[in-house]
């Protein structure tokens, strides 16, 4: 009787309007500088806290990160109590031992009790409250390597109640990062869903256009535009799935699952995998599951053998084809490790994938209208995209070829499709307007640009665009002068050559490039943005290094995981005094004319 009482009358008092708990107190914490933690309690109406219950405390303090002092402005008298009427300020400065640096996350334990004006004293609460800090631009503490500081006492100050500075430089992926801090479910999805389309117009996701169309070709004729939808649905969510899962594992354990995929025997053994793709599409022979397998999955699913297949290459084309890390991929990565939190931190990722999958399911149904009627011209059909598929395979061998030998490779192609397309055979009689003679015209043109790719790659030529430089007069030496006119990138692979390279220009800015060979994206700013030569010259004026993660290995991981750097292409800046300048970091590809703006930025 006294529990239903007791009831009643906590359902009255909640009935004439008091706030819920979670209304009444809202927590927060924010970085105010560098070294500077805020935490602020956002007070209801009518709602005031007790001075003396009001406590900040560390909470599983690890790392060597140390509270130096806590302050909060100074409270007022109310009925012979001590209390805030309005949100007190909490400012906790930071110090670190020596040696740590990259990204961390520190816990605060928050302690507070308080009541309502109109008659309500709510339960004492706590409250841990979490967030990721630079180390880099923590001062020197005074404690030893191993030494853990307790927070020490609370000190009262006359502070103001401020938020963070809104102008303060903070870089993309932290931006990106505070989505998912602050945002609700729906907002986060939707967000990370349009990062995703976004990040579809980028080249990590082209390769992946030949390989769903080809696949999806590849099951016959009888295949239709609803089971083409189907089959490109269940590729995306294959793929969507890697990425969340190697997304995850790099936010919590700092390893990037993708670049273990980027080892030659794997890149060699799927670009095999490619080539005998192509030669099912030539029909040398027929690429299908057994008829126990495909029996079974008739039973399971009432439809045709394929799913299996479609789920795989799925997945490993997330791994292996698309190894690239932007500024929404890299935010996510970043809220995970700080905060653990790999529940929401997949949502995002999943989004995230699902939005770069939309386009490819287009492609995938739309490759299935070619195939309601037989005829000779599907095997023109599978031919092409047979031929697509040499072409992702050697742009995946490629990564750890000589520019010159892919080179060959690429015109051997083109040699190929243009004597299948009619290049060398005669025309017999008049014909100037009819079908036969535009196709040998096409192959003629494919042909002697093939034999020039053989040619240059032959005689050391390195760009497909230019094969024939090394018979220019004096190119060479035109492109030699050129190149001295600017600074070049010094080429490292560990972190004492960066340690080393900082410590010998002080005062000069420095600009760091992690790079890797297997790295669609890092090529591209390679190619159209370093090459410019406005980039040229608004580089000449940081000293240039770039950070090979070609090898994954040791000395590779070491390096990342010091800068906090999920994976290639990510270029950070560090002042004259060999400071990193977080806020400039960028991560993803960025054209000559939005990385000059970045650059006038900092």
């Amino acid at each position: 009787m006294r529990w239903l009482l007791f009831l009643l009358i906590s359902l009255n008092v909640w009935a004439v309007g008091f706030l819920q708990p979670d209304e009444a107190f809202k927590p927060k914490i924010s970085m105010i500088d560098g070294e500077t933690i805020g935490v602020e309690i956002e007070l209801g109406e009518k709602i005031y806290l007790y001075a003396e219950k009001l406590k900040v405390e560390d909470s599983d303090l690890k790392d060597g990160i140390n509270f130096v002092s806590v302050k909060m402005n100074e409270a007022i008298e109310h009925e012979g109590e001590r209390v805030f009427e309005e949100s007190p300020a909490i400012r906790i400065k930071l110090s670190k031992n020596s040696g740590l640096s990259g990204e961390k996350s520190v816990s605060v334990k928050l302690s507070y009790q308080g009541c309502s004006s109109a008659g309500l004293c709510y339960e004492p609460t706590e409250t841990i409250l979490k967030i990721g800090i630079n180390a880099d631009n923590l001062p020197l503490g005074s404690g030893g390597n191993n030494s853990i500081l307790k927070a020490p006492a609370v000190e009262t100050a006359t502070l103001t109640v401020t938020e963070p500075d809104k102008g303060a430089k903070t870089s993309e992926t932290d931006q990106i990062a505070s989505v998912i801090q602050g945002g609700s479910l729906w907002f986060i999805i939707l967000s990370f869903f349009g990062f995703g389309l976004l990040l579809a117009l980028t080249p990590c996701v082209f390769p992946m256009i030949p390989i769903i169309s080809s696949v999806i070709v590849a099951q016959g004729a009888g295949l239709g535009t609803k089971k083409a939808f189907w089959l490109s649905v269940v590729y995306v969510l294959s793929m969507a799935v890697a990425y969340t899962i190697a997304g995850i594992l790099a936010g919590l354990f700092g390893a990037n699952l993708q670049a273990a995929f980027q080892t030659p025997w794997i890149i060699t053994l799927f670009s095999l995998i490619f080539v005998v793709l192509a030669m099912s599409m030539f029909d040398l022979f027929e690429l299908q599951i057994p008829n126990v397998i495909q029996s079974r999955i008739t039973q399971i699913s009432g439809q045709r053998s394929g799913i299996v297949g479609v789920a795989i290459m799925g997945f490993l084309s997330a791994l292996i084809v698309g190894p690239c890390v932007a500024a929404p991929l890299a935010g996510a990565l970043i809220y995970i490790g700080q905060t653990g939190d790999a529940l929401l931190g997949g949502v995002a990722l999943f989004a995230l994938s699902i939005g770069m999958g939309i386009p490819l399911v287009a492609v995938g149904t739309s490759a299935g209208k070619f195939m309601p009627r037989p005829g000779v011209w599907m095997d023109t059909v599978k031919s092409i995209f047979g031929v697509m598929l040499i072409g992702v395979s050697i742009w995946m061998i490629s990564r750890i070829l000589d520019e010159n030998i892919s080179m060959m490779l690429w015109g051997a192609l083109a040699v190929f499709v243009a004597i299948n397309i009619g290049a060398l055979e005669p025309i017999r009689g008049r014909c100037i307007k009819c079908h036969r003679a535009n196709k040998k015209a096409l192959g003629i043109i494919i042909l002697l640009y093939g034999m020039s790719l053989l040619l240059g790659g032959m005689s050391g030529a390195k760009s497909p665009l230019h094969p024939l430089d090394p018979f220019l007069p004096n190119k060479e030496a035109v492109a030699s002068v050129a190149q001295n006119q600017h600074k070049t990138f010094e080429r490292i692979t560990s972190i004492e050559e960066l340690d080393a390279i900082l410590a010998d220009n002080k005062g000069k800015r420095v600009m760091v490039d992690f790079y890797a060979d297997w790295c669609t994206a890092c090529k591209e700013l390679e190619e159209k943005t370093f090459s410019d030569e406005s980039v040229k010259t608004a580089m000449d004026s940081y000293v240039l290094v770039k950070v090979d993660l070609t090898a994954n290995d040791e000395a590779a991981r070491a390096i990342s995981s010091k800068y906090g750097i999920f994976g290639p292409p990510a270029i950070l800046f560090f002042d004259e005094k060999g400071e990193r300048t977080k806020s400039s970091d960028i991560v993803g590809f960025k054209d000559p004319q939005e990385f000059l703006k970045h650059l006038g930025a900092i």
